[in-house]
């Protein structure tokens, strides 16, 4: 789950916003927006700059959360907020554009040269068979959640194994009940647990923190999210996987998949995250 998902039900306009005709410099107006986001966001995330956007009366709010993760809101005529991805009539994806202008955008680490550390990063594994894959997932993306959920059947029928690596950055409660899942005598069970109280609505799994969380635990949650931040990807899930390509077999890392095609996707893995093929020899 990206930062824009977490503004999805507090904006006042929503959905794809279809831009046409000729664009055109707008002033930003860095109080309006400020102003916008107070009003909506209640410090739960803050402006840090503002451009013209590509159209009359459109200007770009670049906002960042406590937990540093940054996105890119839309203000129309200095009124109101809108989610992205704005597009233009070409469909094309002017808010992905604006991002790699104005947001940092961290190198990536092959995902070959992430597969180690990813198989030796504390975490929990699924399943009894079948082809390994390595899943970065924050206990409050409701995105994992349905990966998740998609996975449970493939699992049991031993076509793929899953090793679930904890993350914590999508919201203040992140780290905590990340934490408290790695410090549970089952993380799995905890894990599993999580999931099927998730809340769809707030965005949030059922895991109530420990009030003392083990320092340990604490810690490799945080080295886990630092791991994830190395390999280019900033949102959650994100699976680490081994298939078969033109070139042989390669390691792939990506955001998400359509878990409506999980079965499909599945078909497709040739092989073991850190299996020897999948990892070129030092």
């Amino acid at each position: 789950m990206t930062l824009n998902r977490q503004f999805r039900n507090l904006t006042l306009l929503t959905g794809g916003f279809l831009l046409a005709g000729c664009a055109s410099v707008t002033t930003s107006n860095l109080k309006p927006a400020e102003h916008l986001v107070q009003q909506n966001f209640h410090d739960k995330i803050h402006v840090t700059k503002v451009f013209p956007g590509p159209v009359h009366s459109l200007t770009g709010i670049v906002v960042e959360t406590d937990q540093h993760q940054q996105g890119i809101l839309w203000m129309l005529s200095d009124k109101y907020l809108l989610l992205g991805p704005v597009v233009n009539a070409q469909q094309e994806n002017i808010t992905g554009h604006y991002a790699d202008k104005y947001l940092p955008q961290p190198a990536k680490v092959p995902a070959e040269k992430i597969a180690p550390a990813a198989l030796a990063a504390p975490g929990f594994t699924i399943g009894h068979s079948g082809p390994l894959m390595v899943v970065f997932m924050d206990p409050n993306c409701i995105f994992c959640h349905l990966l998740w959920e998609s996975l449970q059947q493939p699992v049991a029928e031993g076509k793929v194994r899953v090793k679930v690596v904890p993350v914590g950055f999508l919201k203040p409660s992140s780290p905590a009940k990340a934490a408290t899942i790695l410090a549970a005598k089952n993380p799995a069970e905890a894990w599993a647990n999580n999931e099927k109280g998730f809340d769809l609505h707030t965005e949030e799994g059922s895991t109530k923190p420990l009030s003392h969380i083990p320092a340990v635990d604490e810690a490799a949650v945080k080295t886990n999210t630092q791991l994830l931040h190395q390999t280019g990807e900033t949102a959650t899930p994100a699976l680490l996987y081994c298939i078969k390509t033109a070139k042989g077999l390669e390691m792939e890392m990506k955001h998400g998949i359509d878990v409506h095609h999980t079965p499909e996707f599945i078909q497709k893995l040739a092989g073991s995250v850190g299996a020897r093929g999948c990892i070129p020899a030092a």
